[in-house]
């Protein structure tokens, strides 16, 4: 066989490889429950309605609220983690034309100029004179991938792609929820804050009672200062819900992507109070298995599992012999005038590299990729587990504080009729103004924890739609993946 039918052989043959890492196929799923079991009270009762989660389901909208989808939207359009996992796969993508480019012969042109003179004597040839060699040619440059080391690295590449975006797709979901629940939140603590300065100076009226009720002796000093620890009670909680307000309303502003100026007046639109919202819908469980497909984490701890698996193969490859082909075409001149039209001449030529001793690198850079692989399956397993940790906690916790709402709003029920009843008494004289303000304080503790427990159940409502991967594929008008991301970088064309 001659010289150049071997080097085409060799060529030809390079576009074959042999596999020689592991498939890259997604992991073994769990055993799924046929349906989430969860121990609910028969109290618990619903509307009728029924809301299916899906990826695409606006399930924000089902509380009726214009305010909350105007902040939720607002955070897709302006959000910063978003705007860094959108670049992050735009990088993700870069990676991968870069990797895939490795697998393609790579064509260049070169130049090369050189000046001389010769020293010493040689016959025919004037040693005063100086020389000018010029060399146009192109150039090709290809590796072959008998073994797949670059097919695999390309494929851990793409998966490294897919990844990225279920990553972006998690925050598009963490978004969302994080806004409905900080919202719930700040509402919550917009009408406790009042309630609780109203708490604050009837118990302020108390100790003012108790302490000339001491100088007359009708009552111990343990009495007095007990009426007074409550009153500063009072005070820290309010002190506790001004600050509390103030955390809402900046991790709601900085949830929106909001400039530093508007953290100074913190003007955030309120809406509907949380007892005027009208009763979402039941959102049905599903089935257990809906959650490997829907739930972007899970999809992403698949994807990485998957490129850590192309990645071993990879590292497994480049233990073998690597062969690489160049070759060159060009014409020889004294003068750039003679360039391209005196003589061509071309070459071609191969090369066969075989590891044969280095320390152990190369078995050394497998085990990495294996020890990475065995990562990113545990990996992927935890989150399938904590996934269905998150939604049986959330399928729970929807119903559970349904039920402390309702058992609240019948504690404040009894309270408000047992005030109107200790009123009536103080009005008629059968009681001291004390009792009246007893029976005011409990009224008003009542409906703190009443409040409490509506953002509860509403807060309990958006972890559920989060834990079953609801709304994430939602886009809105002015969506940032919509949008070309800034690069302030590059200057601006004059028109």
């Amino acid at each position: 066989m001659t010289t150049s039918a071997l080097l085409a052989a060799l060529f030809l043959g390079s576009f074959f490889h042999i596999n020689l890492g592991p498939d890259v196929k997604s992991p073994l799923s769990y055993d799924m429950p046929p349906a989430y079991v969860i121990a609910v009270s028969s109290d618990v009762s619903s509307s009728g309605m029924t809301k299916v989660v899906r990826p695409d389901t606006t399930w924000w909208k089902e509380f009726n609220e214009p305010v909350l989808d105007t902040c939720i939207e607002e955070a897709f359009r302006a959000n910063k983690d978003l705007e860094i996992a959108l670049a992050r796969v735009q990088q993700a993508r870069s990676v991968f034309k870069e990797t895939r480019a490795n697998q393609r012969p790579e064509v260049g042109a070169k130049l090369d100029a050189t000046r001389y003179k010769r020293l010493g004597s040689t016959a025919g040839l004037n040693d005063n004179e100086t020389y000018n060699s010029l060399v146009g040619a192109g150039v090709i440059n290809y590796e072959a991938d008998l073994w797949g080391k670059l097919q695999k690295a390309t494929r851990a590449a793409k998966e490294e792609i897919l990844a990225a975006e279920s990553a972006k797709n998690s925050i598009r979901l963490s978004l969302a929820s994080q806004v409905a629940k900080t919202y719930f939140s700040l509402r919550a603590a917009d009408k406790q804050l009042p309630v609780a300065k109203t708490m604050l100076q009837s118990q302020i009226s108390t100790v003012e009672l108790n302490k000339l009720r001491y100088q007359h002796g009708a009552i111990g000093e343990l009495d007095l200062r007990r009426s007074e620890a409550e009153a500063a009670s009072s005070a820290a909680q309010v002190s506790k819900l001004e600050i509390a307000m103030t955390q809402y309303e900046n991790s709601l502003l900085l949830l929106m992507g909001r400039k530093p100026l508007d953290y100074v007046s913190r003007d955030i639109v309120r809406g509907a109070s949380l007892s005027e919202l009208p009763e979402p819908p039941v959102v049905p469980s599903g089935v257990p298995a809906d959650l490997l497909r829907q739930r972007p984490d899970i999809m992403e701890a698949e994807f990485k599992y998957k490129s850590s698996l192309a990645n071993l193969g990879s590292a497994r490859a480049g233990q073998y012999p690597a062969i690489s082909f160049n070759g060159l075409i060009g014409t020889p001149a004294d003068d750039p005038s003679g360039l391209f039209t005196g003589a061509t001449g071309w070459s071609a030529a191969s090369q066969f590299l075989m590891p044969i001793f280095n320390s152990g690198k190369l078995s050394s850079r497998v085990r990495q990729r294996e020890a990475i692989a065995q990562q990113a399956l545990a990996q992927y397993y935890k989150t399938v587990q904590a996934a269905f940790a998150e939604t049986t906690n959330a399928l729970t916790a929807r119903d559970k504080s349904a039920e402390i709402e309702r058992y609240l709003m019948k504690q404040e029920e009894v309270q408000s009729r047992a005030y109107v009843l200790a009123r009536e008494r103080y009005n008629e004289g059968a009681t001291s103004q004390l009792e009246l303000l007893d029976a005011e304080r409990q009224l008003l503790s009542v409906r703190l924890q009443l409040e409490s427990s509506r953002a509860d159940r509403l807060n309990a409502i958006v972890d559920l739609c989060s834990s079953l991967g609801g709304g994430w594929a939602w886009r809105a008008a002015d969506d940032l993946e919509n949008r070309t991301l800034p690069k302030p970088w590059e200057k601006s064309k004059k028109k």
